[in-house]
């Protein structure tokens, strides 16, 4: 027997949705608000540091790949902690999402002032 893994307010295509077209309600409890928004931070940090900054390629390259596997740390803790339950505040997909635009900010101000030296 197949299990379902989903509700019916989670599942993006849910009856729900089709009620409230909302795309904001039809994203599901805030995993592909989350995900979405490290995408983003991860393009803006490319574009940033290759366009803006002006980073070697030489280090641009290993240090991208490291970033990639920050995000994606990220992306694949946010279900977890969410699924312990611990409190209001870690659920929060807001709080998740401030964090990955904070690291970032973080990033590129690091940059700057390296290239600035």
């Amino acid at each position: 027997m197949i299990k379902r893994t989903w509700s019916s307010s989670v599942h993006p295509f849910s009856d729900d949705c089709k009620r409230d077209p909302g795309i904001a309600h039809c994203l599901g409890e805030g995993r592909i608000r989350f995900a979405l928004t490290a995408a983003a931070c991860l393009f803006a940090l490319v574009i940033v540091l290759k366009n803006i900054l002006n980073v070697p390629e030489s280090r641009f390259l290993p240090d991208i790949l490291i970033y990639i596997g920050v995000y994606t740390g990220f992306s694949l803790m946010y279900p977890v902690a969410i699924h312990e339950r611990h409190s209001r505040t870690i659920n929060n997909p807001v709080l998740w999402s401030a964090l990955i635009v904070l690291l970032t900010l973080v990033i590129i101000v690091f940059y700057a002032l390296r290239i600035a030296e």
